[in-house]
């Protein structure tokens, strides 16, 4: 195992408090994405070993914005991002401004280490396969390569291999985004003691330590990061204002391109209606 972690409260000002170098700084950002119901924040909880994230059995979403929390495990200064449902289709409805997705790129600033695609023990979903695409489109196809499948439920195992539960389940969507995402996985049973819940945590940091050591200590970057970390002269209110114009003016943009691309297929199936009438 990594070694006990000290517990360590910290309120991240939109992640702009120093900015110091990724490669040279001894910390971890873990960023928790997924569908609602799937229990991230207990996940998070368990990470941080402690009661920190609101978690709770209810019908309806509990998280209703993005919060941090952070601690030490071994060497390493780890930040825990948790997130409500911000990438499945429905989150446009929730957040039409953008501000909700604007507050998880400051928090997560100036990018993740690791993202950890949260889903339950046998109920890989529609909804879950949703959710793992819109991660990707908010962050890039790219952020497979610094995703690990993290399973709740791990006591439905009862003592089984999750590698041989993930290689002989009949859900071939699920065996294909495992795959996609290097074969990193593990399970966790939020419930746990405490001597159990810290050998899971052991096994979710050896993987996110080796994500990091394979990237060479640098986090998972892209274009409205790399803008995020400009703006850290601007009040909280400005930066977050600015972020969130670029993620509309990106969506806009995304939507006009997917218009064009039926338009043209239109025209083009209309042009060959046209040659087949006048031959």
């Amino acid at each position: 195992m990594g070694g006990r972690k000290v517990a360590r409260d910290e309120e991240n000002a939109y992640g702009f408090q120093e900015f110091r170098s990724a490669l040279q700084e001894s910390r971890l950002r873990l960023l928790l994405a997924g569908r609602s119901g799937t229990r991230k924040s207990a996940t998070g909880n368990s990470i941080l070993q402690r009661k920190h994230f609101l978690s709770r059995l209810a019908a309806t979403a509990v998280t209703r914005s993005c919060a941090t929390g952070s601690c030490r495990w071994a060497s390493w200064d780890v930040e825990v991002l948790d997130t409500p449902d911000l990438f499945s289709p429905e989150v446009a409805q929730a957040d039409p401004g953008f501000e909700e997705r604007g507050r998880c790129y400051l928090l997560s600033a100036p990018g993740p280490h690791a993202v950890l695609l949260v889903t339950q023990l046998g109920r890989f979903t529609a909804q879950d396969l949703r959710a793992w695409r819109g991660v990707k489109a908010f962050f890039g196809a790219g952020i497979a390569a610094r995703a690990v499948v993290v399973f709740t439920r791990r006591e439905d195992l009862e003592g089984g291999s999750l590698q041989q539960y993930v290689r002989d389940t009949d859900n071939r969507a699920l065996r294909e985004l495992v795959a996609e995402c290097g074969g990193r996985c593990c399970a966790f049973d939020n419930r746990a003691a405490d001597g159990e819940r810290e050998a899971q945590v052991g096994e979710l940091m050896k993987l996110v330590e080796e994500l990091e050591r394979d990237h060479g200590g640098a986090p998972s970057t892209n274009d409205l990061y790399h803008v995020a970390q400009t703006l850290g002269g601007l009040s909280r209110k400005e930066r977050l204002h600015r972020v969130a114009e670029r993620l509309a003016a990106g969506r806009a943009v995304a939507v006009a391109h997917g218009w064009c691309k039926l338009g043209l297929a239109a025209l083009l199936g209309a042009l060959f209606l046209l040659y087949l009438l006048c031959r």
